[in-house]
């Protein structure tokens, strides 16, 4: 497997963000300078919230890629992709690609919004089957409750092959969130919604950083608890663990002068 592309962008105001291009055929871009949601267990978010990024920074860091074979944009790099969803709305409807968007979801009425777009997929970034493991992780996001019931109310109006392109994201934490108990509520909530995909991360190591994944044996135990609890689930492929790149591993830098 070759390894993934990472590449910077330096913007006019003294920032650098940094984008990564997967062998497989996937672009992830930022669609903000920093990130408001302050998870402890991401690299992205570090510096805090610096401002959102124009659609232009948007179609540039594609631009940047040109060179390599895009099938399909991700926006999951740095930044909350709701916080600067007027730029998120006009990229997946003008960039000419099949985009999927990642989300912490600080508020579920743009999250029902995005539900209806035509995107390639939305990553709900959950981690927790708790609220009170959840305020710990992602302090600035809606209850988990919240988010269920706002996908609950659009689930209807949107086609089965949508509902599949609906993914759950849950990066196992060790000793956190990888408990039976924490994995149970969770499973309890995802069995109301039959076609989403449960994608099982790792935890990337950051400089800095005690967060760490679990023991290979306590992931499989946890990919087997939710899936005997009939969830379609995925385990992270390697190019999202690769340490170039990887989920939760981008950085804003200062440029230095």
């Amino acid at each position: 497997m070759m390894d993934n592309v990472l590449l910077p962008l330096e913007l006019s105001d003294g920032f650098c963000l940094e984008t990564v291009y997967y062998e497989s055929g996937t672009l992830c871009i930022s669609t903000q300078a920093g990130c408001r949601m302050a998870c402890p267990f991401c690299a992205s978010g570090r510096v805090g919230l610096k401002r959102n990024l124009s659609s232009d920074e948007l179609f540039t860091q594609v631009e940047l890629h040109k060179g390599n074979d895009i099938k399909r944009v991700t926006l999951s790099g740095i930044g909350e992709p709701l916080d600067n969803f007027e730029v998120v709305k006009e990229f997946i409807k003008k960039s000419g690609y099949p985009v999927s968007v990642t989300t912490s979801v600080p508020d579920t009425e743009k999250l029902k919004e995005l539900l209806k777009l035509s995107h390639n997929g939305v990553m709900l970034s959950f981690h927790a089957g708790f609220d009170e493991t959840r305020k710990k992780l992602i302090p600035k996001a809606c209850q988990l409750d919240e988010i269920f019931h706002a996908v609950s109310e659009v689930w209807s109006e949107i086609s089965v092959n949508k509902r599949k392109k609906v993914g759950f994201n849950y990066m196992l934490l060790d000793g956190i969130n990888d408990s039976a108990e924490e994995l149970d509520a969770f499973a309890g909530q995802v069995t109301n919604f039959k076609e989403v995909t449960v994608h099982l991360l790792v935890c990337n190591d950051v400089s800095g950083s005690s967060f760490k994944s679990p023991s290979v044996c306590v992931f499989t135990d946890a990919y087997e608890l939710l899936r005997n609890n009939g969830l379609n689930v995925r385990r992270a492929n390697n190019w999202r663990k690769s340490s170039n790149g990887g989920c939760g591993t981008l950085f804003l830098k200062t440029l230095q002068k």
